[in-house]
């Protein structure tokens, strides 16, 4: 459902200054109407302020450096393979769970 069907659902975007001039002015027009949309917007619009009042820090060195040698040790490919496998024994499964006159085809080989 769009927030042309919905307008609800453009609650986050009227408050960040995404919509299109026309949704916009839809939204406006709803929003006069809308207690519920009021109050988010509302609550919306002071989170907003409120990230915007956030400032970026320079983490220190030695968190920068345990952080990255972290992300250089973990093994990305490893993860990888878990899921594949994973996906691997699953369909494997189903297959074998098939009546067996569909069972007798050609095997597929999904070892990774």
């Amino acid at each position: 459902m769009s927030a042309a069907e919905d307008p609800h659902e453009a609650v986050g975007a009227y408050v960040l200054h995404a919509l299109p001039p026309e949704e916009a002015a839809a939204f406006a027009t709803h929003l006069a109407g809308c207690e519920a949309c009021t109050r988010e917007v509302a609550d919306l619009e002071a989170t907003v302020a409120c990230l915007a009042d956030a400032e970026a820090v320079t983490p220190p060195d030695a968190l920068r450096r345990r952080v990255l040698d972290r992300i250089a040790t973990t093994a990305q490919e490893q993860l990888r393979r878990r899921v594949l496998d994973r996906i691997a024994t699953t369909a494997q499964e189903q297959l074998l769970r098939r009546e067996p006159s569909r069972r007798d085809g050609p095997r597929l080989d999904l070892e990774v």
